[in-house]
Order: C-alpha cells, then structure tokens, then sequence
C-alpha cells in the first residue's frame, strides 16, 4: 500500500471511531453500545457493540422495557425504528452461569417541530439570528452544508461576509438538536442577499377593490430586506423578502372585511443598526348616488394628497388640490348609459386608487356640454351660446325667453345664438331646449342659461 493510502484510510477510519464515540451512547453496565443517542422522529437505533463474558449463553433486547412492570418482551432483531416521541428503555437480558442479569440504556427522542426563528439582514453582510424557541437543546448553522457554528435561544449575531458568493448570496440552514444530535430533526432553510442601496421610495401604489372587501398594495421590495407592516398603526405582518425579486412579489393583497381600513405603513428595518425607513399611503373610499342634480359622489379618506383627479370612464373630469368629499356630475350624462367613476389620489410620486362606481343613470343631465351662461361683449370670448362640440346627429337647438317666445333656432351645433333678438341684446334669463341623436339614440336637453352684458 502506498503511503498516500495508508493516510487516506487512516484518516477515513479515524473519522469513522469520532463519530461513533460522538453519537454513540454505551449502557449503564457497559455491556452493549447503540448506534444513536436521540433525535428527532423517526429514529434507527441499533447495537453496534457487545461487551459481554464468554460464557454467556443468551443475549436478548427488548426496546421498550418498563421500568414499572418488569417484563421483558425480548425483540427478534438488534435493532428498532422509533416512530412517537418519548422516553424509552432499551434493556440488554443476558444468561450467564444459569443467572438472568439486566443491562439498561435510557434513550430520549422527540418529534420534530417547526423552528421559531426571525432573520434580520443588515447591511454590510451583517445578520442577526434570533431564537424565539426552547423546545430544542441547542442549534447548528450550516452554509453550503458545512457547519459554522452552534447557537442558542435569544439574539446570535453573525458577519457572512467571508461565505457571500459571486452572486452576492449565501444559502443555509439552521437545525435544532437533542442530546447534541440533529437527526431528522427540522431545519429552517434560508437564502440571504446582501443588501444593495436602501431606497427611500417604498410604495408604488394602493387600489382599494370594488366590493371594498380588500385592496392591493404595490411596493418596490429590496431583496433580503427586513419589512414590518402596519394598518392604521396597527402590526399587520412581519417578514423578510426573497433574494431574488420578482414583479409578483410587489403585490399584497389585504383583507377589508369591515371596510374601515385607512392607511398603510411599511417599514424597512435595518436591525443591526437601529435604522428604519418608513413610507405610508392612505386609502380613497368612493360612493355614489343619483338625485335631481346628477351624480352624486362621496370621496372619503384621511389622506393628505398633493392632487386627486376624479375619473369618468377613464377619462380625466375633475382635478382638486388635496381631497374634496363632494362632487356633482351633471354633464354627458345619458339615460339609461352606464358611467363609472374612480379617483385617483396623488402623494408625490404613490397614487391611491380607489374603488370604481358604476350607475346606470335614470335621467338624463346635460348629455352635451353646454355652459349656464355667456357675455356677448365681442371680446372673442363666450360670445355666443352654443353647446361645446360634440358628435351628435339631426341636431336642433331652441331658445326661448322668460314669456316663453322662441327668439332662436339652430340645426348646427357650431352655429350659436349672438344675443340679439329684435334688433337687441337683453340681459337676463333664457331658456334652451335642444333635440339630437346619440348612437341613434333620441335625446332632449333643457334647462336655463343667463345672458350677461
């Protein structure tokens, strides 16, 4: 054998007797050994070992001894799979010189249960480890499957710098013990990355849903960052992103079950050094209802927006400065023709949508623009009373004055009234009725309109 193989296996067979004397356990006689000291469920426990005098005649196990009753139930085999927790006795029976002589051995094995960990990653490949569970005797930190270090319950910290791959990642586990041992015993999986440029802009955006039973929030998730979640000042959730960052992880969906839900907090922590980074939005809540005036829309939210715009089939129709709670929609409106409403709120760059309102409207309001008053002053402007354009077919306007006489008629809808009638310009109230088609539709408009000199 050559020199190189002679070490080769003395350091394979040398591996071999420290593992055996780790995580074998011998009897209290000494008289056999087993092959495991405990763990976690399901465990093979094996003789590996007899010290017994030769002239024994019998060697018998029996792997669930009670201490209590006495009885030995000898087992066909030297070995057994352990499937529920607890405490057990395994008992070596022996004849020797025609005398009956017990030799006992106390194993301890548990099920395996979920680890109540929570990584905080900080910056400079820094992360702390904290424990929130005694159910186990100890833990062990693996990177890349080699053993790091042991830990404890409570607060461990650890620098990975020296394990952070080209990727700038590093994959572990940790794994709690019994008696030292490991053995199918849970592990908590994890893959961190380090943390690159921590940004101020955390929210993108939040839409509340039609029903008002949930909304989404859209944020710009930093991979392997420590995130806390607050509704109405209230902790919602608590977690730490994946290290790789995909568009469906900056989607979370909340219940809204009572539909009094306001504003959302998220909070990137940074718990090495005490660091916080916080953004929030509010929600928009919309309702509507329909009277003598139009389209009535309730906007309700305790947020403070540098801008809402109040959206009519998509299309753009009011813009305030912070938040209005009112707004009557009294233009464009055709019977019977559903119109959906939305508002968009505007916190520098997040944006809070709220739920769309659609009505199906019973009345017709001002199904073409048209303004409630006009100066004929020849200043090129409002000059004349016409409707704003529109697309309409077989367009006729009328107006009449306050006795009722009618003083103009137009078939164009460019062509407006001057002002004049007989020669003069009278200020005062007048009334339009206007008769045209929409999509086929047959529709009449009236109402009243000021001239003003």
């Amino acid at each position: 054998m050559s020199k190189k193989s002679y070490t080769s296996s003395f350091i394979t067979l040398l591996f071999i007797f420290i593992n055996s004397f780790l995580y074998s356990q011998i009897s209290d006689f000494g008289r056999f050994e087993i092959n495991n000291i405990g763990g976690c469920l399901p465990i093979f426990v094996e003789i590996i070992d007899e010290n017994v005098d030769s002239s024994v005649t019998v060697i018998q196990y029996d792997f669930n001894y009670s201490l209590t009753t006495n009885i030995f139930n000898p087992s066909n085999s030297q070995s057994h799979t352990y499937l529920e927790a607890g405490t057990y006795i395994i008992a070596q029976a022996i004849n020797q010189d025609g005398v009956e002589k017990i030799d006992l051995l106390e194993i301890e094995i548990k099920e395996s249960k979920n680890i109540d960990i929570q990584l905080y990653n900080c910056e400079n490949n820094k992360m702390n480890i904290s424990i929130n569970d005694n159910y186990y005797n100890g833990y062990e930190l693996y990177i890349n499957d080699i053993l790091i270090q042991t830990l404890l319950s409570g607060k461990n910290d650890f620098d990975y710098s020296s394990f952070v791959g080209t990727n700038n990642k590093i994959n572990g586990y940790i794994v709690g013990l019994f008696n030292k041992k490991n053995n199918n015993c849970n592990k908590f999986n994890f893959e961190i990355a380090s943390i690159q440029n921590p940004q101020e802009e955390i929210i993108d955006s939040i839409i509340l849903s039609d029903d008002k039973a949930n909304f989404d929030l859209y944020y710009k998730p930093n991979k392997s960052t420590n995130y806390n979640i607050y509704i109405d000042n209230v902790i919602d959730s608590t977690f730490l992103s994946s290290s790789y960052v995909y568009f469906s992880d900056s989607k979370i969906n909340f219940n809204n079950l009572t539909f009094d839900k306001q504003c959302i907090q998220v909070i990137e922590e940074y718990y090495c050094n005490s660091k916080f980074i916080e953004d929030e939005i509010c929600l928009i809540y919309l309702s509507s209802y329909e009277n003598d005036e139009g389209i009535n829309l309730d906007l309700k939210s305790i947020g403070n927006f540098d801008s809402t715009i109040i959206y009519k089939n998509n299309t753009a129709l009011k813009t305030f400065q912070n938040i209005n709670n009112k707004y009557i929609d009294n233009q464009g409106i055709i019977m019977n023709e559903e119109i959906c409403y939305t508002i968009k709120g505007y916190d520098e760059k997040k944006i809070s949508i709220s739920n769309t309102v659609c009505k199906t409207p019973t009345n017709n309001y001002n199904p073409i623009p048209i303004p409630n008053a006009f100066t004929p002053n020849d200043d090129d402007l409002n000059d004349t009373f016409k409707p704003y354009e529109s697309n309409v077919e077989d367009y006729t306007m009328l107006i009449f004055n306050k006795f009722g006489e009618k003083i103009f008629t137009s078939n164009d809808i460019n062509i407006g009234w001057d002002g004049y009638f007989k020669g003069k310009i009278s200020q005062g109230s007048y009334v339009y009725k206007i008769v045209f088609k929409i999509n086929g539709k047959e529709i009449i408009q009236t109402s009243k309109f000021v001239l003003i000199k």
